[in-house]
Parts: C-alpha cells; structure tokens; sequence
C-alpha cells in the first residue's frame, strides 16, 4: 500500500474521533488506530480545557492586565549640574540624546532665526571631524543613525547605534555638541540647508510650520515664544560664527542640559557622562561674552506673556509640478485660544483629552479604528462643509503657559467661510456639553496613542530627556494612564470653557483677500458664544458686546 493510501486512511479515520470507536475491522491498521486514539484524546484536552463564550480568558477591566515588567527610569546629576536619565531596556541597539534648553523662545538678543542654523549645523563637523561625512562613516560600523530637532523650548541631538558602539556614540555626541565647526565653510552649507528647507516648504501644501509660527506671532508677539522656529529669508546670511558661539556660550549651560539613553546601564552611562560632558570642558568655555541687547538670564527667565492679536502673511507659495498639474492653491486660517503649562497637574491632562475629542485632520484623511473620524472637527467640520480641507485641533503646552490652536486650509475665496464655521465650532465648547460617550472615546483614544509611541525607541527616548529637564522626573506610561482615566466629563468641560477667560489670537496664510478684518473676526468670536449677560464668565467678550 503506498504512502498516500496510509495518509488517506489516517485521515478518514481521524475525522471519525467524535466516536473513536475504531479497530482492524474498519480496514486500518492497529498502529493507525493508536495514532488517531493519542490525537483524539489531544483533542478532546484541548476542547476541555477552553474557557466557555460567557468566561473572559482576559480581564480586560482590571489593572493585573496592564501589570508588565516595569521599565524603571534611573535618573542622577553630574557635578557640573548635568542631568543624567537611563531607562532599561532589550534589543540589540542603544538610543541615546542631549536634551538642550535651546531653541526660538530663547533666541531674544540674538538674530531670529539662529536656532533653525544650529539644527542644519548639527553633526556637521566638530573638533575632531571635518564634516559630516567623517561622522556618520565612524557610525556606520555600528548601525548609527543620527538627528537633530529643535522646538520652541528645547533642542534634542539624538544617535543610535549597536550596544557596543555606545562608547564610540557618546565620544561624537559630546564633541558635535560642545566643540562644533562654526567656519564659514560649514555656515554656508548650514546658510544653504536652511535655504533649500524654507523653498521645500514653500513647494508643500501642508504649511503646520509656517502657520505655527505666525499664530506664536499673533499670540505671544515678536519675543519669546512669538519668535520664529523657521529662519526668516532675510537673516539666513546674517548669522554670523562669532554670534553663534555667542549664543551656545549663553544658552548650552551644563544646568540646561539633560543627558538621556534608552537601554543602557546607568552607572556605565554615567561614567561616559563624566569622561566626555565634564572632564573635557565645551570650546566656548574661555571664549569672552559679547554684549547682548537683553542680558541672557534675563531672557531666560522672563514668563510667556499672552498678548492675542493678529497676524497675516500673504506672501505668495510656489507650487510643485504634479503630473503637468500645479497643486491648488490653498489659504490657511487659525484660531487660538491660551491653555495651560504642562507642570499644571489640574489642566494639563484634562487639555489633552479635550484635544483628542476635538481631533480632526485632512478631507483626504481614510482608515479604521483610531483615525480619529468620530473627532468633533472631522463630524462637524470635515464632514459636513465640502470646501474645508483640512481642520486640525492642536496643543502647545510650554514651561508657564500654553496655546491651543484650530487650524484650518481651504480655497482662498473662501477663507472668510472657514473662519466663521471654525468660530461657530468653538462656540459650542462654551455652550454644549460633553457627553460620557465622546469623553470616554478620547480617552480611550489617547491611551492607545500614548502607548503606541511608548513602544518606539526613539520616541521613548525624548519623552524621558524631555520629561528630566523640564521637571527632574520621569512619569511613567502607567502614572500617564491612571490620570487619563481620571479625567471626568466635568475636567474636560472646565478646561473647554476656561479656554474663554482670554481673546482669541488669529493667523492666516497664503492669498487671504477673503478674510475678515481683526474686529469682524472678534465680533464672529462673540455671536458664536452668545454669553447671556454683560457678567458673562467669559471676560473678553464683554469689550464686544
């Protein structure tokens, strides 16, 4: 008999193991009939042993769910004042960073625009490396990868590489960013990034960075967080080396500095710390202060002060070429309200929730769960005004204050549309209320975010630097998603409605003929919330009334 007959028979007899009944007389050898006797009682195991359809085989509704190995985040200074934060990890390759209190909010006294040259700048040479091509050929041999970001209030230089290239990782780290190349050879081909970054821009039909700019504009002024994060045209050629050192002199102080690793072992992190961030003192050390229009401790600690305004910028966007088509032109609106500092532990949460509710995004925007299509701007905005093409609720939380934002992108003729769907939106955070359904969905919304970028490396990395400089500690994901679920239909209603206790801030982009003077904005802000009286909890609107 061949060896498929066998397997036929093996099979037949198999599929008679509801009445495992068989013998030589079924025309199967007794050795088959043993192997489907064994396979039956497997079975039958198996078919025991599940959990009924009314039985949970995870308790999804209680905390042991969430119960894994924690990763403990071990955090020391060094003597110069440096911060030092490791957390343990696994995996194959090392993240570590030097997170800076460097970034536009600190640039007054200096060229607007200069931190924006110093990102372009960053691992582009050094004392020990001619350009940037020397540096990452010394990483390549340990899978290196390398960036630099600034924000408003910090910079973060950021390596990876192979668990045995974290020596080597830290030796360049420390020399990129306390003994960088300030030649003129190598601020032209910053001078030339930033030139070729600000056309690229102009090419995009996302304009987030240029339109968070003139909103901090309209909302903080030209000081401080009103400063640019994107170099104006204009200053691109007029930063010079002296006032670049001049300015690291000022701002890369071992205090405002946070030193921070991701699957290392904290004392050996803290001992390359010290041999390459304190033994071997920055280049700028013995280098002379110039003088500055405002003196650098002064700037540093002057608060954010909310002025609310209105800035336009109507300059005109070149378009990309697309399959012999130029892409629309579009105009982009915001419409900003002042929130609350991260260090609030009463608001801070709340407003993060009250952002995931609000959401938002493109018209082109499509998928499943988590895209955010149940957002309050995605059904009431996106979904319901064919000529809005994109609305976006954001939060900016700074050190002593913070912005929240709706941004919007439309066809210039009817941007004064947009402006006025957008105040009829916000209007109803001061007259609707919340409901548990909505609350909970963004709530549960942002747990998955939170988590979901926990899981990145990076992301985990500049969440702990971040956290360690700002305020000494390190919250942990599950600390983060006790205070989510906290947070009540009543937090987020106080947070929506605190949002009034200030005026609006407006900006605009592109061709913005079709908008609404200052004064006709601000009166739409009024009819949209329609306080009852002139002793309105809402303070501004009573100028308006």
């Amino acid at each position: 008999m061949s060896r498929v007959t066998k397997g036929h028979q093996l099979v037949s007899a198999c599929r008679r193991l509801t009445n495992v009944k068989l013998s030589e007389s079924d025309g199967v050898r007794p050795q088959h009939v043993a192997q489907c006797r064994a396979a039956s009682s497997s079975v039958e195991s198996i078919r025991t042993s599940r959990p009924s359809l009314d039985q949970s085989a995870l308790k999804l509704d209680s905390d042991e769910s969430f119960s894994v190995p924690p990763r403990d985040t071990t955090i020391s200074k060094l003597e110069n004042g440096m911060k030092v934060a490791t957390e343990n990890s696994y995996g194959q390759f090392v993240t570590i960073g030097l997170f800076a209190r460097v970034g536009p909010r600190f640039d007054d006294g200096f060229t607007p625009g200069i931190s924006h040259l110093l990102e372009k700048m960053a691992f582009s040479g050094s004392r020990k490396y001619s350009s940037k091509t020397e540096v990452m050929a010394e990483l390549d041999q340990y899978g290196g990868l390398v960036d630099c970001q600034v924000h408003r209030e910090v910079t973060l230089y950021t390596l990876s590489v192979l668990v045995n290239g974290l020596e080597k990782a830290m030796e360049i780290l420390a020399d990129v960013t306390l003994h960088p190349d300030v030649s003129d050879n190598c601020l032209e081909d910053a001078r030339m990034a930033v030139s070729f970054n600000l056309e690229d821009l102009d090419m995009q039909a996302n304009q987030d960075l240029r339109l968070a700019d003139v909103i901090h504009k309209a909302a903080y002024g030209e000081v401080g967080l009103g400063l640019p994060r994107l170099c104006p045209d204009e200053n691109i050629k007029g930063i010079s080396g002296a006032e670049l050192t001049r300015y690291l002199r000022a701002k890369m102080l071992p205090e405002n500095l946070t030193l921070a690793a991701v699957n290392v072992d904290h004392s050996e992190f803290e001992r390359l710390a010290n041999k390459y961030f304190v033994s071997d003192p920055p280049s700028w050390s013995g280098v002379a202060s110039e003088s500055c229009a405002t003196p650098e401790s002064q700037i540093d600690s002057e608060p954010a002060v909310y002025r609310s305004g209105f800035v336009k910028n109507d300059r005109k966007m070149e378009r990309a070429v697309v399959h012999a088509n130029q892409l629309p032109d579009v105009a982009h609106y915001s419409l900003a309200y002042r929130s609350c500092s991260y260090r609030d532990e009463k608001d801070f949460v709340p407003t993060c929730v009250l952002n995931t509710l609000m959401g938002g995004g493109s018209s082109f925007s499509a998928g499943g769960p988590g895209k955010g299509l149940y957002s309050r701007l995605y059904t009431n905005v996106l979904s319901r005004h064919y000529f809005v093409m994109s609305a976006i609720a954001t939060n900016y939380p700074y050190a002593d204050t913070g912005l929240f934002t709706f941004n919007g992108s439309c066809s210039p003729s009817e941007l004064g549309r947009l402006a006025e769907v957008f105040s009829a939106e916000v209007g109803r955070l001061a007259k609707d209320p919340f409901t548990e359904e909505e609350v909970g969905r963004a709530k549960q919304q942002l747990l998955s975010l939170l988590f979901m970028n926990l899981e990145s490396r990076a992301i985990n990395l500049e969440d702990i630097g971040r956290q360690v400089l700002e305020l000494g500690l390190r919250e942990s994901g599950q600390q983060l998603r006790q205070k989510i679920l906290n947070v009540t239909v009543e937090d987020v209603t106080r947070v929506a409605r605190g949002l009034f206790n200030s005026p609006p801030s407006f900006a605009a982009l592109g061709d913005i003929k079709a908008l609404q003077s200052h004064e006709q904005l601000l009166q739409i802000a009024l009819a949209s919330t329609k306080p009852p009286s002139a002793t309105s909890k809402f303070p501004f609107l009573r100028n308006f009334q």
